[in-house]
This record gives C-alpha cells, structure tokens and sequence, in this order.
C-alpha cells in the first residue's frame, strides 16, 4: 500500500504498476498516430490538413493531459475521466474520416482508450468502450465507401479490449488474493508469537519467581535470607517486566537496570529505581551509564544509608539522571572526597558533551545529576 495524500485511502501498489501499463499503451498510441499524420501531411494532397493537425494537437495535449493525472491512479480510474478520454478518442478516430484523408491516421490512439476503460472498469468497461468504438469506425466506413469486408476490421477494438481487460482484471484479482494470504499469513505469525510470549512469561515465572517462594517458604526463619531472596526476586521481576515491555534489550534502561543490580549485589544496598523513557545507546548515553555507576558506587560505600534513588528520563533525546542518597553527606567544596567525586564525574561527562551537578549537605544526604546533553 501507498499513501496517496490528502486523506484518501492508501492505494494499492499494483495500481501504480497497472497505471504504467496505461500509459506506455497511451504514448506509444500517440506516437503512432504521430508518424500517420507526417506521412499523411507529405503525401496525402486530398486531406484536409487542418483537421489532420487540429486532431494531432488534441491528442497531444490530451497525452499529456494523462500523464499528469497518472501521479494519483485514484484519478485514472474514475468514470469522469474515462468519459473525457473516450470523447477525445472519438474525436480524433473521426478526424480521419472526416479530414477525407485517403488512410486512416489515428493509428493506435483510440485503441489507447480501451486500456483507460480497463484500467476504470475492468474489462465489462473495455469492451462497451471497443463497441463505441467499433460502431463509429462501422460508420466512417460505410460512409467513405469502404466495402462490408473492411469494416470487420473494427472487430480489432474488440480483441484489444478483451486482453486490457482481462489482463487488468486478472492482476487487480490476483494482488487481491496475494494480500489476503499476506494478511492471514501477518496474523497467524502474530498468533504465534503472543503464544510463545506467554510460553516464555510461564518458564520465567516457574524458574525464578515460584522456585523462589518455595526457597523463601523453607527458609522463612532467617530474616536477612528472607530480606535477599525478595530483593533479589523483586528485581528479576522488574528486568522481566521490562523485557516484555520492550522489543530491544540493548538500550538505556537496560543498562541502567544491569548497573543497579550490579551495585545491589556488590554492597548489599537497596536501590530504588525509577526509569521513564528508554532511547538507544550511543557514546554519551554510555558515558551517563558510567556515571551513574560511579555514582551508585560511592554513595553505596560513603552516605551510611541502606536505600539509594535512582530517578532517570529522557530529556530532548539525552539520558538525565538523578542519584540520591539520604545519608550523611558531604561538603562538595572543602572536602577531598567532594572534590576528587565531581572532577571524575565532571571530566568523564563534560569529554562527551555532557554535565554533571553535585549537590550535597552535611546531615542531608546527596544529590548527583547527570545528563548525556542537552538537558539544561
């Protein structure tokens, strides 16, 4: 499917293939003509040669009149349109007749209308357009004093219209088909994929959460191993979830969550994580993802408090992150530590483009922003 703009329902892609169709059977029925008319204009003494230019004019511009309408096939396949063209046809098949030329000139332009009709109204359209035309060329025979037997060749309009038509009709029908077994084939594959989704979601469940309650129902006595199996459960959990929520693995959230647990596991600290927005990694994204590490750590090993907040967003495409702690804190100015923590910090985000603020009160706690960028 194709968007065909102002709000119209998108059209199909064989459309545009069965529009080229018309149009190469349109110019080369123009340029056909084109030649029949020079030949006729040098040799012809007996026609009427400002009917013979006034029709070469008309199906000039009428060519190009159809091209440019080809842009939308929406366009081609009206019946206004298919109305226009077979009036132009006819005028220019009768010119022939009409300029008293010895030959017909027209050449293949009016056959160029069957495969319009065609592509409008399939083939039941291609052939009432070829008995139009047919009945008109039965006349200019007649009346230029053709015999009987020449006029069967208006049956030609006939054939032409039968093949445009059912070639037409044939792919539309086709591509239809194709579509549908698309569709289905689209559904079934979804089908399939949201069962192995929940085969997946049970496996998890059975192999981390349900085994973990049964360890925690055995060892319900020990507090401390109580308190480390649900921690630990509880971010299994949180990774599962996420993996579920999101179809690539490898971004920013995902990193953030790796880093948490890595710090939990290493300073047996609780931390609090809240993510927002996921965006890919990049070197700056990754450099925030250091931070933040550095970050986790040092508060784990120096603020003397047992839960750590970890708050983080995506602000204008960059990673902004908060860490804070409610522990003893320190003065960022006047002491080593405090000043030794934002020049690493500070160097490591400013090398990527980003920034990093510490703000710090003796007995308050801490609070260290980190952004990739752009989040000022």
């Amino acid at each position: 499917m194709t968007e065909s703009g102002n709000g119209t329902p998108p059209v199909p892609q064989i459309e545009y293939t069965l529009v080229k169709l018309v149009l190469y059977v349109r110019v080369l029925g123009f340029v056909w003509m084109t030649l029949l008319v020079i030949i006729t204009w040098f040799t012809d003494d007996g026609a009427n040669l400002a009917i013979v230019a006034a029709a070469e004019i008309l199906a000039g511009a009428w060519t190009f009149v159809t091209v440019r309408a080809a842009r939308n096939p929406l366009t081609l396949r009206t019946w206004k349109f298919a109305a226009i063209d077979g009036v132009v046809a006819l005028l220019v098949a009768g010119s022939s007749f009409v300029s008293g030329a010895a030959d017909l000139f027209h050449g293949g332009y009016p056959i160029s209308w069957l495969a319009v009709a065609a592509f409008a109204g399939g083939i039941r359209l291609a052939v009432a357009a070829a008995l139009v035309l047919g009945a008109q060329q039965v006349v200019g025979f007649l009346l230029t004093g053709r015999t009987p037997i020449q006029t069967t060749g208006a049956l030609v309009f006939i054939v032409y219209a039968v093949i445009f038509g059912y070639t037409i009709d044939t792919l539309r029908r086709n591509d239809a088909l194709r579509r549908e077994a698309d569709l289905a084939l689209q559904v079934e594959r979804s089908k399939r994929a949201r069962q192995e989704e929940r085969l997946a979601l049970a496996n998890e469940l059975h192999d981390s959460v349900l085994q973990t309650l049964q360890v925690i129902r055995t060892d319900a006595d020990d507090p401390d191993r109580v308190r480390y199996l649900v921690r630990s459960e509880e971010r299994a959990v949180d990774r599962l979830i996420n993996r579920f929520r999101r179809t690539d693995d490898a971004g920013f959230e995902a990193a953030l969550l790796a880093v948490r647990d890595e710090i939990e596991d290493l300073y047996g600290i609780e931390i609090r994580a809240v993510i927002r927005e996921d965006i890919p990694l990049n070197p700056s994204v990754l450099a925030a993802v250091d931070a933040t590490r550095e970050a986790l750590t040092n508060a784990s090993r120096h603020s003397g408090t047992s839960e750590i907040n970890l708050y983080a967003e995506v602000v204008s495409g960059h990673a902004h992150i908060f860490v804070r702690d409610r522990g003893v804190g320190f003065d960022p100015e006047h002491t080593e530590y405090g000043r030794g923590l934002s020049h690493s910090l500070c160097e490591r985000m400013e090398s990527v483009g980003g920034f990093v603020h510490i703000h710090s009160t003796v007995g308050e706690g801490t609070e260290i922003e980190i952004c990739s960028g752009g989040c000022r």
